[in-house]
């Protein structure tokens, strides 16, 4: 039976029919646009076929995923495409690459009988190279279809890559290409999955935009709110893909691939339909994917330390003892119930220092004869920040391969009837007899899959044996868990000590320093690293920002005083700060305030006093200099035993109601800035509307923040397009228009017109449209390729265009723009500027721009049409 059996022979993917149009188009042109078109389409189309094989690679431990992602933006050329192709088809990766895909993958490496479609397609290619005298390496009949990949490659190099001239290109060479790619666009099974581009709502669903295939499978993404999938390009196997490396328009009418040129602010991307270029964030691929393994992985053998056998690492030398948490612990892990603890904390907080620690007083006892330690850390935290590391173990599969190595032999792991992950289970259940094994999850939260892996290990456990677990999240049940929080002041002034001695920067510090220090990290571990390791770096103490107050006794007496002399708009938001623990932006708080009280000067001042007796914090966003506010724990402690006995609590919980609408902070994720928060409060606003809510309980609290916020009118506006009414339409117009007219012309107001032109492209005016595309590229902020792809849009639509003068000086306008900056002008651009120069009626100009182009690109098909033009031939 053939491999394609219920294919069908015809398919629909937008993305190659938007090429394979364009080569029927460019056919009327001649034999040598046809062909060009054509290895355009050919050339997306293989990227195509390496990016939804890569997609569908799956996590592991060496991140081969990303490996093959890193190789694929620094390409050069279609070479090294094929070498990933072959990677992903049969190198290490290909053992994590999605059992769905076996058809996919058989289809590309098997070999085929002669009547196999497969044949068909690579013999078409070899004709097509024959037409063109291209030398190729024969290989014999039914290759299996890799060697497509291989050929188009070298017909690629042989013609775009080096120069085609007019003279090679054949009308029989551009028939054998098109029927070529046409069967395997036809039959290869990864183009009849279901492909969309997801865009995900303020509300939370998404909107799917049907690629390719049956886009019915993610119907329930149109209703849901619950997933969290970044916008993108997906393809559906079993689960939704996103095809990381691939930019498509929300509308599906083009698409982006990796097309080299990378460097270390960005690398390109290329549209094979528009040939317009755009710019993808290098930052996400600069890490080497060759990562060392992590301080915390474990050794690779098991050592005797005290009464036990196990591979942990040691605890670090400038730990300090935490006896709240740790005496819990000890008492938990040796006890006969319980068989899984859950240490549960925020990162650097001290899980796995304190973990390593009480290792050292178990093995004092003869509780457990092995502790076996897996470490999932895929980030070391130390003083000079963050540092990717290779995880020990990620999947079920991992574990078990770990355990078997430190307690098997060679010869027993390869036995052919050993199943190494039904060896572990067993174990989990009963380790050896009577003894007993502590088995060590460290950083949970990174497995492949934790709600799974933890329902597998719970399943299967059984006392005396006892799981241990450290994570940051927490999303099962059925465990014991403990909260890890900052350490006390004393422990935090004594890992100062600790910490800098070491470190050799002991002298820099005097003990108002120290207590500095502990006070303003809040305990965390972490920060008091990152804050001592500033001061080697810069040899000197700066001082924190916030001071936070010594004791809770002093505090609480400090708090009742103060709480006292606070007008009653004082108490008020007071204890609305304690109703909710969390980071509140200060202009969400004075609208949702001022809405309350009507008296907007009492609640600027109110809040003032908060900050200048401490009972809050206010904290400055990095990012848009935004400013948030918050109690300490031990003033939020105090705020909500008074708001206990409030008469207010009832309007006090209606005003909280309304700010947990923007959504929690944490003082170490203020950095996420106030876009994100006011984001989250229209994504609310439109769920409360979706309920029955009226639009004008919430308005005048927007309009306020917008006012205080500017950014804000746009986020406002994108719902309101979301929303899509004509009237909504209008009012998102006027919302863009104030935020423009109070912006400084920054990348903000770049977004601005580019919003604005989308609306009047909903509203089908075309003037609008181009006008505020044309308004954007006066811009300095907006690069240059797209201006030249406003340039292209506005040549395509020219003629649709009343011809008047105000017309004209919008081609005039965007011309002189280019111009100016022709020094980063390609050919294609120059092509560009050509067209609009004649739309001026101004051929001599527009033949220089031709002439221009040529220089730079003498094989460039736009500009030879332009410079062949008759008017130019007299």
């Amino acid at each position: 039976m053939n491999d394609t059996e219920g294919c069908e022979k015809v398919t629909e993917h937008k993305y190659i029919d938007h090429l394979l149009n364009r080569a029927e188009r460019d056919k009327q042109d001649g034999d040598f646009s046809y062909f060009w078109s054509l290895l355009l389409a050919g050339e997306a189309l293989h990227k195509l076929v390496v990016l939804g094989m890569v997609s569908a690679v799956g996590d592991d431990r060496e991140r081969n995923r990303y490996r093959l992602q890193y190789r694929l933006v620094r390409a050069q050329g279609l070479g090294e495409w094929n070498d990933v192709l072959g990677e992903v088809l049969n190198g290490p990766p290909s053992q994590y690459l999605h059992p769905d895909l076996s058809v996919d993958r058989d289809q590309l490496t098997k070999r085929n009988p002669d009547d196999a479609w497969q044949v068909e397609c690579v013999e078409l290619l070899r004709q097509c190279l024959s037409q063109l005298d291209i030398e190729q390496r024969q290989t014999e009949r039914g290759s299996p279809l890799m060697s497509w990949f291989r050929l188009f490659a070298l017909l690629r190099n042989k013609t775009r890559g080096h120069g085609a001239t007019r003279t090679t290109v054949s009308g029989l060479a551009g028939k054998y290409l098109n029927d070529s790619i046409r069967v395997l666009y036809g039959n290869l099974k990864l183009f009849h999955r279901p492909w969309v581009h997801l865009h995900q709502n303020i509300n939370g669903r998404y909107r799917v935009t049907g690629i390719g295939g049956d886009a019915t499978v993610y119907d329930y993404l149109k209703n849901e709110s619950s997933h969290n999938l970044a916008d993108g390009v997906y393809m559906y196997v079993d689960v939704p893909m996103r095809l990381e490396l691939v930019v498509g328009e929300p509308d599906g009418r083009d698409f982006f691939l990796p097309n080299g040129n990378f460097n270390k602010h960005h690398y390109e991307l290329l549209s094979y339909v528009t040939d317009d270029r755009i710019s993808g964030d290098s930052s996400q691929f600069a890490q080497s994917p060759h990562m060392r393994i992590s301080k915390t992985h474990g050794n690779k053998e098991l050592l005797i330390r005290g009464n036990s056998l196990t591979n942990a690492p040691k605890f670090a030398e400038d730990y300090v003892a935490r006896p709240d948490i740790e005496y819990r612990l000890l008492d938990l892990l040796t006890d006969d119930r319980h068989p899984i603890i859950t240490l549960q904390g925020t990162g650097g907080i001290g899980k796995t220092s304190t973990t390593l620690n009480i290792i050292d007083k178990i093995v004092d006892q003869e509780r457990f004869e092995l502790i076996a330690w897996f470490s999932a850390r895929d980030i070391d935290l130390d003083y000079a920040g963050a540092r990717p590391v290779k995880p020990s173990v990620v999947t079920e599969n991992d574990i078990a391969d770990r355990y078997a190595q430190l307690v098997l032999s060679p010869d027993a792991i390869n036995d052919r009837k050993f199943d190494r992950r039904t060896f572990f289970e067993q174990q989990l259940a009963s380790y050896d007899g009577d003894d007993s094994c502590l088995f060590i999850f460290d950083n949970f939260e990174t497995v492949r899959n934790p709600v799974e892996m933890f329902d597998w290990i719970e399943r299967n456990v059984r006392l005396p044996n006892k799981v241990l677990i450290t994570t940051r999240l927490r999303d099962f049940k059925g465990d014991y868990p403990i909260e890890v929080y900052g350490m006390t002041d004393d422990q935090a002034e004594d890992l100062i000590r600790k910490t800098a001695s070491r470190l050799g920067i002991w002298g820099l510090l005097d003990e108002n320093n120290v207590a500095d220090l502990a006070k303003s990290s809040g305990g965390h571990p972490y920060v008091i690293k990152i804050l001592l390791g500033e001061v080697v770096d810069s040899r000197r103490f700066s001082s924190p920002r916030h001071v936070i107050a010594r004791s809770d006794e002093i505090l609480t007496a400090l708090f009742e005083r103060t709480f006292r002399a606070l007008s009653p708009c004082g108490q008020r938001i007071f204890m609305t700060l304690a109703a909710w623990n969390s980071a509140v932006p200060r202009v969400a708080l004075e609208a949702v305030l001022i809405g309350s009280t009507n008296d907007n000067y009492e609640v600027d001042k109110a809040i003032e006093s908060l900050l200048n007796y401490s009972f809050a914090e206010q904290h400055v966003a990095a990012e848009d200099g935004q400013t948030f506010i918050s109690l300490p724990l031990t003033a939020h402690a105090f705020g909500k035993k008074k708001l206990e006995t409030s008469i207010l609590k009832s309007a006090i919980e209606t005003d909280v109601q309304i700010l947990q609408m923007f959504s929690p902070s944490t003082i170490s994720d203020i950095n996420l800035n106030l876009d994100r928060r006011l984001r989250s409060f229209i994504n609310n606003v439109s769920s409360q509307i979706d309920r029955g809510e009226p639009f004008s309980r919430f308005e005048p609290i927007l309009h306020m923040v917008c006012r205080s916020y500017n950014p804000g009118w746009l986020q406002l506006a994108r719902w309101r397009i979301e929303r899509g009414t004509a009237a909504d339409l209008d009012l998102a117009i006027s919302d863009i228009e104030t935020f423009i007219q109070n912006d400084d012309n920054g990348p903000s107001s770049a977004i601005a017109w580019r919003m604005l032109a989308e609306i009047y492209g909903i509203k089908h005016d075309i003037l609008g449209e181009i006008n505020a595309l044309v308004e954007r590229s006066m811009l300095d902020s907006v690069p240059f390729h797209d201006i030249s792809n406003t340039a292209n849009f506005l040549n395509h639509i020219y003629r649709e265009l009343d011809i008047d003068q105000g017309r004209l000086v919008l081609v005039e306008r965007l011309l002189e723009v280019l111009e100016k900056r022709s020094d980063e002008a390609n050919a294609n651009d120059f092509s560009r500027m050509a067209w609009l120069a004649m739309h001026l009626l101004k051929e001599e100009r527009a033949k220089e721009f031709a002439e221009r182009g040529l220089k730079l690109d003498p094989s460039n098909v736009h500009c030879i049409r332009i410079a062949n033009r008759p008017i130019f031939s007299v």
